[in-house]
């Protein structure tokens, strides 16, 4: 396919409602235009056609949905689109932001890697250099850009079933310098996200690795401008666009946080997988039990002990859990949802499964299959659920206080305790 059959699939999908997106984003579709909620600030995708719309009205009711949330928006207009569109954001309040090119580049030929020693020098794919995820964040976060998605966003959107966040990072005597990113979930295109670099050099290393992932088999997209656009040209891509964004806020502060994401195994999961290891001495066995060692104070469950009949023990067990942490953490603390082996979650249990808002993110405390656990950063409080031996351990005076009684209730009385 050419460049201009790729940019019509791009516009066939442009306002579409998309087949995955982020934990904590909540998507709504208001006639041409699809809206995502971050929680933080919030985007605006309109159809390619919008003939026959009042769009003094859609532009309206966008705004009135973001501001119910308090969340700036940003919106994005292609040169090609009607001008009624800018003249209507402007009219509305909003405020033109930057314009940038929107380029296209075609997969190649995938290419086996044959250096499977640890990388010293050069470009290299970050998750090969796991010890340098603080470093790379630092030099990614710490970039002014300007960047089409900023790497903390695209880390936070996380991976899914099609796709995952691409790090690419430039060492130099064993250490990063540089940082590119990019999101492998934008069917039909790899999102790239941002350099920190806008070298030559390293645009077209890190771009012919991405493009020569034979797993993507699709192109790469990218939004750029001054001298990033001339290396990306240089390093193979086509121009198929120019996008412009408008920009509006309503009165008051955003949140600063998302009420739920996903946990990256570089910058979140692993290294609170490695406390938990440490501090509880879990030894992930299936004939290991129990697989951690009791902390004080708690108390530990059997789940299959429960003395009356319970048409759906997940959900009952959730629910008691549910309400123990709302009343054992603090107003806007952030609670961890762990599946071992799995992708783990974030998320504020007073910005979640509330009307118009994000559902949690998780399975639960019942494990199904694997051990899942609920516990704040500092580990003070938390449930451990063994899906081989079976029980569920509660953690912590207030959560313990909390759910104890109706845990003894649904379940009987604890197998063994700590005080």
């Amino acid at each position: 396919m050419d460049v201009g059959e790729w940019w019509a699939m791009h516009e066939e999908l442009r306002g579409r409602v998309p087949a995955w997106h982020p934990a904590g984003v909540v998507v709504e579709v208001d006639g041409p235009v699809v809206r995502r909620h971050y929680g933080t600030h919030g985007t605006a995708e309109h159809a390619p056609h919008m003939a026959g719309t009042d769009t003094a009205a859609v532009v309206r009711n966008q705004q009135e949905a973001f501001a119910e949330r308090g969340e700036p928006v940003e919106w994005k207009v292609y040169g090609h689109d009607s001008p009624d569109l800018a003249q209507q954001l402007t009219a509305a309040g909003f405020t033109p932001g930057w314009e940038r090119s929107v380029l296209i580049a075609a997969p190649l030929p995938s290419e086996q890697p044959t250096d499977v020693t640890e990388p010293r020098e050069g470009v290299h794919d970050l998750y090969r250099v796991r010890s340098q995820a603080e470093r790379a964040w630092e030099v990614a976060v710490g970039s002014p850009g300007p960047h089409a998605a900023p790497y903390a966003e695209m880390i936070a959107d996380g991976s899914s079933d099609e796709g995952d966040v691409l790090i690419e990072v430039l060492l130099e005597a064993g250490i990063v310098t540089e940082v590119a990113w990019a999101h492998g979930d934008e069917i039909p295109f790899t999102l790239i996200g941002g350099f920190t670099s806008e070298d030559a050099n390293f645009v077209k290393a890190v771009t012919d690795r991405w493009r020569q992932k034979s797993w993507l088999n699709h192109p790469l997209l990218a939004e750029a401008d001054g001298s990033l656009r001339e290396s990306l040209l240089e390093a193979g891509f086509t121009e198929a666009a120019t996008v412009r964004s408008y920009h509006w806020s309503p009165p008051g502060s955003p949140e600063s946080t998302r009420p739920a994401q996903f946990l990256d195994w570089l910058h979140d999961d692993g290294p609170l997988w490695d406390r938990f290891y440490a501090d509880f001495d879990f030894k992930p066995i299936t004939t290991y039990r129990p697989a951690i060692t009791d902390p004080v104070p708690s108390a530990v469950w059997n789940l299959h002990s429960h003395h009356r009949i319970v048409p759906d023990l997940p959900a009952e067990l959730d629910a008691i859990v549910q309400r123990g942490l709302l009343v054992a953490t603090e107003p806007r603390e952030f609670l961890h949802w762990l599946d071992w082996n799995h992708d783990g979650y974030r998320y504020d249990p007073r910005r979640t499964d509330v009307p118009g808002r994000p559902p949690r993110p998780g399975k639960g405390a019942y494990p199904n299959g694997d051990y899942y656990l609920h516990l704040t950063a500092d580990l003070r409080l938390g449930t451990f659920g063994h899906p081989w031996e079976q029980t569920l351990t509660v953690w912590g005076p207030k959560l313990l206080a909390a759910i104890e009684a109706d845990l003894t209730e649904l379940l009987g009385k604890p197998i063994r305790r700590r005080e």
